[in-house]
């Protein structure tokens, strides 16, 4: 595949890519196990193009997302039993990116939006804030490189 949308994460593979013994490099995940993603949570119509590189360059391990929490399947089932318990629902078909401190909060992108989808916060417990049930961040290239900026800039481990 080839990388247009996240250049920045494909020439910065590793947190900190002078340790060679530092394990934490992103690692792939393979075109038919994103294909196979593709028919669970998107009928087996194609993600959005960034989605899918990064899934491509680091759908198993991303050193800027907290990504390995759970296994991949309970990483997009989880969120998707904490709405039914909390009466929510995303009205898109939609990807988990990330899990949140465990809070029952979570990242995700919609899979109907342009090549570059936007990240979405959702906050299951937000009445006692007075806040959205989803908030949005920005475009998911723009997360990812700012992650990436900010493990350069503290060499700190999200």
């Amino acid at each position: 595949m080839e990388i247009e949308i996240l250049t920045y994460l494909r020439d910065n593979p590793a947190a900190y890519p002078e340790n060679k013994e530092y394990e934490g490099r992103i690692q792939p995940m393979s075109f038919s196990e994103i294909q196979n993603h593709e028919m669970i949570y998107n009928n087996g119509k194609p993600f959005p193009k960034a989605l899918r590189e990064l899934l491509f360059l680091a759908g198993k391990y991303c050193y800027v997302l907290e990504h390995n929490i759970l296994e991949i399947n309970e990483f997009q089932e989880d969120p998707r039993e904490w709405m039914k318990e909390n009466n929510k629902a995303i009205n898109h078909p939609f990807y988990v990116i990330e899990i949140c401190d465990f809070a029952e909060s979570f990242l995700f992108v919609h899979l109907d939006e342009d090549d570059d989808p936007i990240v979405r916060h959702a906050e299951l417990y937000c009445k006692e804030y007075n806040v959205s049930f989803i908030s949005c961040l920005c475009r998911l290239s723009a997360f990812i490189n700012h992650r990436i900026d900010m493990k350069k800039k503290y060499r700190d481990p999200f």
